[in-house]
C-alpha cells in the first residue's frame, strides 16, 4: 500500500506510542469501507485496540457485511479531545483535536476462544467485565483489523508529549 504524505507536517505525529495511546483512549472508531457500487460507506463503531490489532463487534448481518464480503480492505479513524477553538477572526477559527487514521485488512473471527479474547479487549476498552465462555455465541459478529499503516495528527495541542493522549 502506498502511503500518502500529510500536507500539514506541523500537525503530523509519527510516534507509534502516541498513536497507540490515542487508539487505547478512544471510544468510537469510524470504519471506512469501499462498496462494489463505487460509493464509500463509513460506520461509527465500538472497538478495542491491543498490540496493533483493532477488534470490532456488531450485528451479524447488514450492509457492512455485504461490502466486506467483496472487499475486506478498510480504513479507520479515531478522534480525541475535539473542540472548537474560537477566535474573533473567522480565518482563525479552528478545531483542536488528536486523531489517528489508518488502513488494514478485516477478518471475521469464527473460533470461539479467539472471539472471547477479542470481546475481552473490547470490554477492556470501556472498563467493562470480561466475557464468560458460555456468553460467546453466533448472535454477535466479531472481527479484527490487522493494522497495516497508520498516521497521527494533532491540531493546536502540543506535540512534545506534555499533553500526550
Amino acid at each position: 500500500m502506498k502511503e500518502h504524505e500529510m500536507r500539514r507536517k506541523d500537525k503530523q505525529v509519527t510516534d507509534p506510542k502516541w498513536m497507540e495511546a490515542v487508539l487505547r483512549r478512544g471510544q468510537v472508531i469510524h470504519l471506512g469501507l469501499a462498496g462494489k457500487d463505487g460509493w464509500p460507506y463509513v460506520i461509527p463503531m465500538c472497538y478495542g485496540y491491543r498490540d496493533g490489532v483493532i477488534f470490532l463487534h456488531g450485528a451479524p448481518v447488514g450492509r457492512k457485511h455485504d461490502i466486506l464480503a467483496a472487499n475486506p480492505k478498510v480504513c479507520f479513524q479515531v478522534t480525541l479531545d475535539a473542540q472548537v477553538a474560537e477566535n474573533e477572526l473567522a480565518a482563525k477559527f479552528t478545531m483542536k483535536y488528536r486523531s489517528v487514521m489508518g488502513f488494514g485488512h478485516l477478518r471475521t473471527l469464527t473460533d470461539p476462544e479467539e472471539r472471547r479474547k477479542a470481546l475481552d479487549v473490547l470490554m477492556d476498552q470501556y472498563g467493562g467485565p470480561h466475557v464468560k465462555p458460555e456468553d460467546v455465541n453466533s448472535r454477535v459478529w466479531v472481527a479484527r483489523i490487522d493494522v497495516q499503516t497508520m498516521s497521527g495528527k494533532s491540531s493546536v495541542y502540543p506535540l512534545d508529549g506534555a499533553e500526550s493522549p
